[in-house]
């Protein structure tokens, strides 16, 4: 069911995801959206329900592009423009959007997954154009990424589970990486210096770049370090 959806876009977290926003101030009288804002909106709602629903585990919503990242800058970014170029309140705003999920939700009473898919797969191509798809890292990049998860979750607690976790992962990926670049014919001294250069070079996008490894497909870097089918780890 479409429950979560509603929850995911309550009046609170609708005004923490505004408020939270860079908008700028408020106009006096609000303003009806014109066509082309409107859309957004709604694609904005879509893309939240979406993220929402692939949190949860939904088979229907993994199936469609992730939203984790994309869908949520997408959704700060169309809110921001409502307000400052729209001509939208923040209330205005938040109680459109309330209004576009609600919407969603009854037409979902009796297919929720076929309804997510009608919703959101018109909204890709505005999705595409505002947003870049995320990249997707090969497996030294993949490696870094891990890596640098792993110590921020150990500044964290070094004994956390997520910790630990994220550490064997960083490995796994390390491993690999190297072994590939070997396999390529590299000697170990090479593969040591190229997955080191990929660590380098991540940490430099990650202090550098607006949302640093969030443009990449971390979901790929999972699927990379997935077991083999002789491993135990």
């Amino acid at each position: 069911m479409l429950l979560p959806m509603l929850r995911f876009l309550s009046a609170a977290a609708l005004i923490l995801a505004l408020v939270t926003s860079p908008l700028a101030a408020a106009p006096q009288a609000p303003a009806a959206p014109d066509a082309a804002l409107k859309a957004d909106l709604h694609c904005a709602a879509a893309f939240a329900i979406a993220a929402s629903e692939q949190a949860r585990g939904s088979a229907a919503a993994l199936a469609l592009p992730p939203m984790a990242v994309r869908g949520k800058r997408f959704f700060a970014d169309v809110g921001a423009r409502a307000v400052e170029q729209g001509g939208m309140t923040q209330t205005a705003v938040r109680d459109l959007l309330v209004a576009e999920v609600a919407g969603m939700q009854r037409r979902a009473a009796a297919d929720p997954d076929k309804e997510l898919a009608a919703e959101v797969k018109p909204c890709l191509a505005r999705l595409d154009a505002a947003v870049p798809p995320l990249q997707t890292p090969d497996l030294a990049q993949c490696a870094a990424i891990l890596t640098l998860a792993w110590e921020e979750e150990r500044a964290k607690g070094p004994d956390s589970a997520a910790a630990r976790d994220l550490q064997t992962l960083a490995q796994v990926l390390t491993t690999r990486a190297r072994d590939a670049r070997i396999a390529a014919g590299k000697t170990g001294d090479q593969a040591d210096a190229a997955v080191e250069a990929a660590r380098d070079a991540m940490r430099a996008e990650a202090a550098s770049r607006p949302d640093g490894v969030n443009n990449y497909d971390i979901a790929h870097c999972y699927d990379l370090a997935a077991p083999d089918a002789k491993s135990h780890y």
